[in-house]
């Protein structure tokens, strides 16, 4: 006896995709209605992120929580998700995740951005993989940091 039954007839490898899975019906949900003019098609809340992101000096991080944080009730999840689909015209190596390494796949990258800006590192290693910034050194405390200001506009 099988412990499991067999699956159901397979849809063939070439056979068209239906449903959600079909190219006419959009696989993730609409932009907000009120898209940032400079940037047609990002949503409001992502827009968010990249102005904290912007604002991050030069030798100093974040990570992705604290990111989330700053915007609001905002996950690292959404952050990732921002930088990922976003991100490429921002200092994406300035946000990291919450054990001071890069993300998975930026960290060949991210090292020599963060040795150029002089990042406290806790531990170097010819491994990019392996580098870790000193987040008790070099995390920016975002004080005055008001998002709703804007892109690098402090609150006095």
């Amino acid at each position: 006896a099988a412990l499991c039954p067999p699956p159901p007839t397979a849809r063939p490898a070439c056979a068209p995709r239906t449903g959600w899975q079909s190219r006419d019906v959009p696989d993730r949900p609409p932009p907000d209605p009120v898209d940032p003019p400079h940037l047609p098609g990002l949503p409001a809340r992502a827009e968010e992120v990249l102005e904290v992101v912007e604002a991050i000096p030069s030798g100093r991080v974040l990570t992705y929580g604290d990111v989330g944080e700053l915007v609001g009730d905002r996950g690292p999840r959404f952050v990732g998700t921002v930088l990922r689909r976003f991100g490429a015209d921002v200092c994406w190596w300035r946000v990291l995740r919450a054990d001071g390494s890069a993300a998975p796949g930026l960290a060949d990258r991210a090292v020599v951005h963060w040795r150029a800006e002089a990042v406290p590192l806790r531990r170097d290693d010819r491994d990019p993989a392996q580098v870790r910034v000193d987040l008790r050194r070099a995390r920016w405390d975002a004080a005055g940091f008001d998002p709703a200001a804007g892109p690098g506009r402090d609150v006095p």
